[in-house]
This record gives structure tokens, C-alpha cells and sequence, in this order.
């Protein structure tokens, strides 16, 4: 099968935080404060001929790609990640239409599947059934971002995660989502593969020609604040 590729002048411009998102509170103490912004360029475009037929099933170009990486050795942790992949790959968003990620892969609980792993509560690791989901989530929201897709709704975690930059990651819970809009006048499909140490998502579509790149900025640092004393054995 033949690659097809259309060149396009390279440029540079600047669109702005497009997306709208729900910050949901303030950065941790002693976290680097990063300011997200989305640079669109017309760079060649690559079709989607050369990719296989299941991840790209009718043909259209690919709009974005993120991958993020992980450990193998956490089985609990890789099979979760399997899980949630498996259920939002092959989803199409139709034209205007709105993407929901926990209406996609549903709560993560033992009967459906999920296993125990470590997650983040109250600042804090913990094991938990569904543990690594996040990372799904998270890698689906940077490859929306750089699809063009306006990110409705998004969460931080309470503490850093090590897969993807500062200020780059999307928690979801029970009460917390991770939600996009297709504002192109065409459906958008989903292609989310879980290789060995790693998770690919890529977006499909019907593109203008222009690709998005992420870029931070650092505004500032958050101090710590002063240290707890507590009385007793510690």
C-alpha cells in the first residue's frame, strides 16, 4: 500500500487555548505552574492508507497521535490500562458531537474486569480497584488536543504523574470525566492500541490541513508551605 502524503507550506500561527477546561482547584504546593498553549501549523499531512484497517477503518487522515509509556511489571496496572483502551477504540464521535470517557468505559469496578492498583486519593498512593485508567484518559486528552477537538471537561491529579508533562495529565473518577467536543462538520474516529510498555492514541478525520502542537509556559512556582510538626513516635 502506497503512502500518500500532501505538502502543505510550512507556517507557524498561533490559535490560542481553543479548549475549555475545568482546572478543579488550585496546583499542589512546590508544583511548577505551567500555561498550556495550542500552536497550529499547516504541515504535510499524512493520509491514512498506510495504517492498518483496523485502526483507521475507512481511510481518513490521521489528525493527531500521543503515546505515553508505562511498566510492564504492575500486571494489575497494565490490564486496566488494557481494559479502558479496548472500549474506546473504535468509537466515532459524530459531527458536533461530545465525548464522554466515563460513559465510554463505564465505572471501574472487580466485576467488570478491573484490577487492584495504585491510585491517588487525597493526595496520596493508594491501592484501588481500576488503578491506571488515568494514564488512558490522560493520553486520550493530549491526542485530543492536538486533534483540534475542544476539551469540554478535565481534572488534574493531585499529585504529579510521571508519563506525561506538568499540567498535561487528565484524572478521571467517579465524579470526575474527561470530555471533548467535535466541532468539524464530520465524524472523528478513535484508535486506542496498548503495545508492550505503552499506549497509542490517534485520532482520524476529515482534516483542514493544519496539525496542533501543545507548548508551555512556565509562569511560575508555587512555594511549599511551612513544615508539619507532629508530636509523638515521629
Amino acid at each position: 500500500m502506497h503512502r500518500k502524503t500532501r505538502k502543505h507550506i510550512k507556517a507557524l500561527l498561533f490559535a490560542g487555548a481553543f479548549f475549555f477546561g475545568s482546572t478543579a482547584g488550585l496546583p499542589d504546593a512546590g508544583q511548577t505552574v505551567a500555561d498550556d498553549r495550542v500552536l497550529q501549523t499547516t504541515e504535510g499531512v499524512v493520509t491514512a492508507g498506510a495504517e492498518s484497517r483496523r485502526e483507521n477503518p475507512y481511510g481518513w487522515e490521521k489528525l493527531s497521535t500521543y503515546t505515553t509509556y508505562f511498566s510492564v511489571n504492575d500486571k494489575g496496572r497494565v490490564e486496566n490500562i488494557r481494559i479502558a483502551a479496548s472500549l474506546i477504540d473504535g468509537v466515532t464521535v459524530q459531527a458536533f458531537g461530545e465525548f464522554s470517557f466515563n460513559k465510554t468505559v463505564g465505572r471501574r469496578t472487580a466485576e467488570a474486569g478491573f484490577r487492584q492498583a495504585k491510585i491517588i486519593v487525597n493526595g496520596e498512593y493508594v491501592q484501588g480497584v481500576g488503578g491506571g485508567v488515568c494514564q488512558v484518559s490522560t493520553t486520550l486528552y493530549n491526542a485530543a488536543l492536538k486533534s483540534g477537538l475542544q476539551v469540554t471537561e478535565f481534572h488534574p491529579h493531585t499529585l504529579r504523574v510521571s508519563y506525561v508533562p506538568p499540567s498535561r495529565d487528565a484524572m478521571v473518577s467517579t465524579q470526575s470525566d474527561l470530555c471533548f467536543f467535535n466541532p468539524y462538520a464530520h465524524p472523528v474516529h478513535i484508535s486506542a492500541q496498548v503495545f508492550s510498555g505503552g499506549i497509542r492514541v490517534a485520532f482520524y478525520g476529515k482534516g483542514k490541513g493544519l496539525r496542533y502542537e501543545i507548548v508551555s509556559e512556565e509562569k511560575g512556582d508555587v512555594p511549599p508551605p511551612p513544615p508539619i510538626v507532629k508530636e509523638g513516635d515521629k
